[in-house]
């Protein structure tokens, strides 16, 4: 039985993930090279297996629908001999947050799929994600790495919300409502990311060789300990346990690792997720300043990634996805 051809979701969504596969295998092969506990390698074995796969189950289907393979990636992208740049601790903390982006992004592209093979395929990719979720948060909580989210007392009862100032007490300075175990859940995961974020940047900072990349990390890394910095003071205002930093993730070293190329693309795809985490967290807030907080720093991560679009266009590292045929130009005969 003949497939019927792919949609233009499929196809998207298949472009995708190749491209981001591509650049997360150098970024795995680089890790294995360099990590040291054996039970992070055999961690980063599994992440750099599972992403290589998928990334040649991709291509092959690609050239079985004669669609052109993305150029993404490559071995020239990183430099394997390249001294340690990041801690074996923050190789984990990376899997953990790729993993929990991993799990979205292929479910949303399953969910947008129609064709029984490529709904098999992202099937497949979002199980073998979850697993590798899982054995990363089981490595780090054996190691004592492991960063849990801040306890509260348990409710002894089931209570409604009384009137507007539920959703408006967090704008008077003087009384505050405590927040909830939703916002904190949103808090906890947003400071968690900017840790990483902001010791790419400092990595990044100091391995390349461009001004122009370099200013922009910094510009990131500030970016990211400003909204840590926000995150955890609202926290503390509720009195309650903020995650602690991640200094030791990255090591003195000033040897180029990756390309400029690779590193913009990565801060590209961390700025959308970045975006999205913050608007899914502004929706399931209730209390307006902290709605207002999202919103505003939103803003600040929307003009950063367009800084970044723009310089990637400047050197034509973008590549570009697959369209609809221009029907007006295809007329002009």
């Amino acid at each position: 039985m003949n497939n019927p051809n792919l949609t233009a979701s499929e196809i998207g969504m298949l472009w995708t993930q190749y491209i981001q596969n591509s650049m997360s295998l150098q970024m795995m092969n680089y890790f294995y090279k360099t990590v040291e506990d054996t039970d992070i390698r055999d961690v980063v074995k599994k992440a750099r297996d599972l992403t290589n796969n998928g990334k040649e189950q991709i291509a092959h289907l690609f050239h079985q629908e004669m669609i052109p393979v993305p150029d993404g990636f490559s071995d020239s992208d990183v430099d394997l001999t390249a001294p340690r740049l990041f801690t074996d601790p923050f190789m984990l903390f990376f899997l953990e947050t790729m993993g929990k982006a991993g799990t979205l992004a292929y479910s949303v592209s399953q969910a947008a799929s129609s064709r029984k093979d490529v709904r098999e395929l992202f099937t497949n990719y979002l199980h073998n994600m979850s697993g590798l979720y899982n054995l990363v948060v089981d490595t780090a909580l054996e190691k004592g790495l492991y960063v849990r989210p801040p306890m509260i007392t348990k409710p002894s009862e089931v209570e409604y919300i009384e009137g507007k100032t539920y959703l408006s007490n967090g704008l008077n300075p003087f009384n505050k409502r405590t927040l909830n175990s939703i916002e904190i859940s949103h808090l906890f995961e947003n400071t968690k990311t900017n840790y990483i974020g902001s010791s790419l940047c400092t990595g990044f900072a100091q391995t390349t060789d461009s001004k122009e990349i370099s200013d922009y990390m910094k510009r990131g890394k500030a970016i990211s300990d400003k909204h840590i910095n926000l995150f955890t003071k609202t926290l503390s205002d509720s009195d309650l346990d903020v995650p602690s930093t991640w200094d030791i993730g990255v090591t003195d070293s000033t040897t180029r690792v990756f390309s400029d190329k690779l590193m913009m693309f990565l801060f590209s795809v961390l700025s959308a997720t970045g975006q999205g985490n913050y608007a899914t967290a502004s929706t399931a807030s209730m209390r307006y300043d902290l709605v207002a907080d999202y919103q505003r720093i939103s803003i600040e991560i929307a003009l950063f990634a367009k800084a970044g679009v723009n310089i990637m266009l400047k050197h034509g590292w973008l590549e570009e996805p697959p369209q609809a045929p221009n029907r007006k130009e295809l007329m002009k005969k």
